[in-house]
């Protein structure tokens, strides 16, 4: 029995050499790092919009002639038939590595290799493009867009110019004139608005003040106004209050320390409305881990303020009207993009 055994396991171990032999000496050709990387190639192709369109759920036959050296030949494209893909895949086709020729009885033969792709018709996923703005390929365009929705919430800086006039006490002695602003304000989902506020002015002296001084007031006392804003967005417009500390030089000021300088100092409320316009297009970016649209405005704005200064000839009303630019910074409540831009991605993730 013992005896019977040891004859079929020789027997059985001699068949596994012989089938391992017959393996080793005929092989099919086949692609250097399997067929997967084969496949990558062709679908690493950077098609056009319309083409990819074509290539939507295709199954796509390649025939190979491999010579004994292993090198592939793209003889026939079954499956497709517009010209400008065909000689893309065909140029594709001479750039993959040499094959691992057939083996017939230990010996390289020419050979034939079928393979068939399917090209995939790309869906839209969830998600935000924040990879895509950032590492995958390219900055996004607003025609990327099947729709963007924008969010209340909002981030604008604001600097221009104004021509302003006093009214009151202060236009006995302060003639027309005019300075610039700088806004930076902050505006919530519910549209109120909290920033801050600084605006500088310069007004021709007509008359001077009646203080106590043997120096020569400047021919044109500038102002300063800075404090804080709070207001509201209406629509297309927006109307903020502003509490200001305000400050009016009236004569030169000589060294660090100089007693008989002549500065009139104290608060200035104030209500503004402002009417942005838009112009260019609107730009999506990636914003300090947010996906946000970036506007270019044309900011006018009317302003009417109160000065509460050192002395009631320089406290007055004071109403000015400007231009200036407006940088807005909208963070993205809900969007689309195209398909297109969505197939795009998905091909560069699988390269």
């Amino acid at each position: 029995m013992k005896k019977n055994l040891t004859i079929i396991a020789l027997l059985f171990i001699n068949w596994t050499i012989q089938a391992q032999i017959t393996d080793t000496l005929n092989e099919q050709a086949s692609p250097k790092g399997g067929v997967n990387k084969l496949a990558v190639k062709f679908f690493g192709i950077d098609f056009s919009k319309e083409q990819r369109l074509i290539l939507e759920d295709k199954e796509i036959e390649f025939i190979f002639e491999i010579t004994e050296e292993g090198e592939p030949t793209l003889s026939e494209i079954n499956g497709v038939s517009d010209p400008s893909i065909i000689d893309s895949l065909e140029n594709k086709a001479t750039t993959i590595d040499n094959f691992n020729p057939g083996i017939r009885n230990g010996v390289a033969v020419p050979s034939i290799y079928f393979m068939r792709l399917s090209f995939p018709k790309y869906e839209m996923v969830p998600g935000d493009f924040r990879p895509q703005q950032g590492s995958v390929y390219k900055k996004l365009r607003l025609e990327d867009f099947e729709y963007i929705k924008t969010s209340n919430s909002r981030f604008d800086m604001l600097i221009g110019g104004m021509a302003n006039q006093f009214i009151g006490s202060p236009a006995n002695h302060l003639g027309f004139g005019g300075g610039m602003k700088v806004d930076i304000g902050f505006t919530t989902k519910s549209n109120y608005i909290f920033g801050l506020n600084m605006s500088f002015y310069g007004n021709p002296l007509k008359q001077e003040y009646p203080l106590n001084t043997n120096r020569e007031q400047l021919k044109a006392p500038p102002t300063l106004l800075v404090g804080a804003i709070a207001g509201r967005w209406f629509g297309k417009f927006s109307i903020q209050a502003e509490l200001n500390f305000a400050v009016q030089n009236v004569t030169e000021r000589i060294g660090d320390n100089d007693p008989e300088w002549e500065q009139l100092r104290g608060w200035s409320p104030g209500l503004v409305v402002n009417y942005p316009i838009r112009i260019g297009k609107r730009q999506p970016l990636y914003y300090y881990g947010t996906p946000t649209v970036l506007e270019n405005n044309l900011n006018l704005h009317f302003g009417l303020r109160h000065l509460s200064l050192s002395i009631p000839e320089a406290s007055g009303f004071m109403a000015e009207l400007g231009i200036s630019y407006r940088m807005t910074l909208k963070e993205i409540e809900e969007y689309k993009l195209k398909e297109y831009v969505v197939m795009y991605n998905q091909k560069r993730a699988i390269l």
